[in-house]
């Protein structure tokens, strides 16, 4: 295998395991979200049995276990928003799969062909159908 061969090889192996390193850090957001609301309800309910305080602490706790249910997410938003730019400043902004602009790019030749057509043929019109003195 020749030298090129392998940086490709390196390269794309790079990048499969930094692909699989985000999914394995963003991908337990559900899971962290889940216990964080579990653990702050069935702690307040714990505290309710303890004290003999019924719903209160376990609505409390509900509410503490959503916060922190929340905060997780912000956490791991500002994360995957650091880990983009990072990713942007090193190898740089790649171009989007689909860009709106393509189908403009791709009608605008479509007229350049008809015009070009036109002319071609020779009927005597440019391409918004006037006549033309050749």
């Amino acid at each position: 295998m020749t030298r090129e061969g392998k940086d490709a090889a390196d390269r794309g192996r790079r990048r499969k395991v930094d692909d699989w390193r985000g999914v394995g850090s963003f991908g337990t957001i559900g899971l962290e979200i889940v216990l964080s609301i579990a653990f702050g309800f069935f702690g307040g309910r714990w505290l309710d049995e303890k004290l003999g305080t019924a719903p209160y602490l376990a609505g409390i706790g509900f509410v503490f276990g959503l916060a922190a249910a929340i905060k997780a997410v912000m956490r791991a938003h500002a994360q995957m928003q650091r880990e983009a730019a990072r990713e942007e400043r090193e190898q740089g902004n790649p171009r989007p799969i689909y860009d709106a602009r393509d189908d403009e790019r791709k009608d605008d030749d479509i007229v350049k062909d008809d015009v070009r057509d036109s002319k071609s043929e020779g009927d005597g019109a440019d391409a918004d159908g006037k006549k033309v003195d050749r």
